[in-house]
């Protein structure tokens, strides 16, 4: 971390020093995906795996399978644990994402007026390069869901387990992508089960992790 004291008065090792400034700054890096910050680094976990999400009690228990599921689709994927879901330890309290040092899975029973369409969202926290929390919210308010595990598929019903898959891109640091058959595409179908990891994200997480 480059730190400057105060101003130099004698200009010629003013300009000596301007010339560090360069060498001090963070070098951007090819995106490969990834949400970037505004010196163009990657944001990721810095290889602090797996990241460890949390279920709210807000969460139905029916489906707390169905989140674990997607988390293990991107660990065969990536051939091991990036990340970890677990139904042991279950957060109480208010439905309430917040900077708490935490991951956490809610099941939001409001959402916005304006927001009807967004069918999750997904908060990342981060410190120059490096992801602190995040935060999935899904919006249980205007959706339902279904597990293919538990037959309760509908005709406007959403695929939890992809919708979660898609959610858990965005908890390791990437960002939308609508090319390629991506799980990071923008938007989910009703009744789309897309639970594939795509060759395009395989690759963007081995650019980073």
């Amino acid at each position: 971390m480059c730190r400057w004291t105060k101003s130099i008065i004698v200009i010629a090792v003013s300009l000596a020093l301007l010339a560090l400034v360069p060498a001090c700054a963070p070098k951007s890096q090819e995106e490969c995906g990834f949400v970037q910050n505004v010196y163009g680094e990657r944001i990721s976990w810095k290889g602090q795996l797996p990241v460890v999400m949390k279920l709210h009690e807000s969460v139905p228990p029916q489906y707390h399978d169905a989140l674990i599921a997607a988390a293990e689709t991107w660990n065969k994927s990536y051939g091991k644990k990036i990340v970890s879901i677990s139904k042991d330890q279950i957060v109480r309290g208010p439905i309430l994402s917040m900077k708490d040092s935490e991951n956490v899975i809610y099941f939001y029973s409001s959402w916005e007026a304006n927001k009807t369409t967004e069918q999750a969202r997904t908060s990342v926290y981060w410190l120059g390069d490096a992801i602190k929390e995040a935060d999935i919210r899904i919006n249980a308010k205007d959706f339902e869901y279904y597990d293919l595990a538990l037959n309760n598929k509908g005709p406007s019903k959403i695929n939890l387990q992809a919708l979660v898959i898609h959610e858990l891109g965005h908890v390791l640091g990437l960002k939308h992508k609508d090319a390629d058959a991506s799980v990071m595409g923008t938007y989910l179908a009703s009744q789309s089960d897309r639970l594939e990891i795509a060759q395009t994200d395989k690759k963007s997480l081995t650019c980073e992790y």
